[in-house]
């Protein structure tokens, strides 16, 4: 979280959601401040409370017990001064109107007097001004919305599932539309359920698990605290103990542990003769070893300089393997 601005107003500030729908407990005390300028990915399995505490956040619902502002005043406020611009998954779309007249229809409620030509440009629906909404496909649809939530030039961009519906080529336009907005100091936050998403895009990452949030960090700082590299390298069947032990002296140094996950049989690899005389590839085997660690960079240093390690190989954890890992 960017907290040179934690003594300014907050955009969002929940405190203590409570929400409860019969016997399923779907808020248990659900904390979230964002602050002007930040682009936040609201991450959740499905029932983690994304969406509720988003409606709660819009006045949409209210919650059992808890407090929210936006923008210091309440969500009602905010959208009457057109701070808050919105996309939904629920909803629909009067189906008789064409996108020209749902367009200049929110002009005029928002009071906009400039032209809205630019905006029909950015979210590329020029060609579709006379089409009826009940004729557009739903991720055109979903452009419909975007425009609709940028006509009163909102402070707050607030996202579910915005892209749900969109080949590759409209989440390509839309994620290019949304830079455009931060680099004008607008505040994002959007829940997704594609996590390359919120990797490529999002500074913050919040990830909510059973109604309270699980992590909270910037994106990079979570994969750093929660990755775990995995590493693998081909060795000589004779040389496995010694690299065992040399692993878990350097670990034990570093205060962690270094595990091998898999240890397998391969074929001799040719970069193998470089480093070994023909007989000693006659007489040994070798072993594909693989192992997970946090401390990749130590790790892969200590591997690098095991004698006749080769075939090198590290892979990074994603934000999609944290995240299954923090809400299993």
């Amino acid at each position: 979280m960017n907290t040179d601005t934690q003594t300014t107003t907050p955009v969002i500030l929940a405190k203590d959601l409570v929400k409860t729908y019969g016997n399923v407990h779907a808020l248990k005390g659900m904390n979230l401040r964002v602050d002007s300028g930040e682009i936040v990915a609201f991450l959740g399995r499905n029932g983690a409370g994304k969406s509720t505490t988003i409606d709660i956040i819009l006045g949409l619902q209210q919650a059992d017990s808890g407090s929210v502002e936006v923008f210091g005043m309440s969500a009602k406020e905010a959208i009457r001064r057109g701070l808050i611009g919105v996309v939904l998954q629920s909803g629909s779309l009067p189906g008789d109107y064409s996108v020209a007249e749902i367009l200049k229809l929110f002009s005029r409620v928002y009071k906009r007097t400039e032209s809205i030509d630019p905006l029909v440009e950015e979210t590329h629906l020029r060609h579709l001004l006379s089409r009826k909404i009940r004729k557009l496909s739903g991720g055109e649809q979903k452009r419909v919305r975007l425009a609709m939530a940028l006509i009163p030039d909102p402070e707050l961009i607030i996202l579910d599932e915005p892209t749900a519906g969109m080949d590759v080529t409209m989440r390509k336009e839309f994620w290019d539309l949304m830079s455009t907005q931060a680099s004008k100091g607008k505040t994002i936050l959007f829940a997704t359920h594609y996590l390359a998403e919120a990797q490529d895009y999002a500074q913050r990452t919040v990830i909510v698990n059973a109604g309270r949030v699980s992590a909270d960090a910037p994106t990079e700082e979570i994969r750093r605290a929660h990755s775990a590299t995995r590493l693998a390298f081909s060795i000589p069947a004779s040389s496995l103990e010694g690299v065992r032990a040399g692993l878990a002296a350097r670990a034990a140094e570093l205060g962690t542990v270094w595990e091998l996950s898999d240890i397998a049989e391969v074929d001799s690899p040719d970069s193998a003769s470089a480093s070994l005389g023909e007989e000693d590839l006659a007489t040994d085997h070798w072993l594909r070893v693989e192992f997970h660690t946090t401390f990749s960079d130590e790790a892969a240093r200590h591997i690098v300089a095991i004698p006749q390690a080769c075939e090198f190989e590290v892979v990074f954890s994603s934000l999609e393997d944290i995240f299954a890992e923090l809400t299993q």
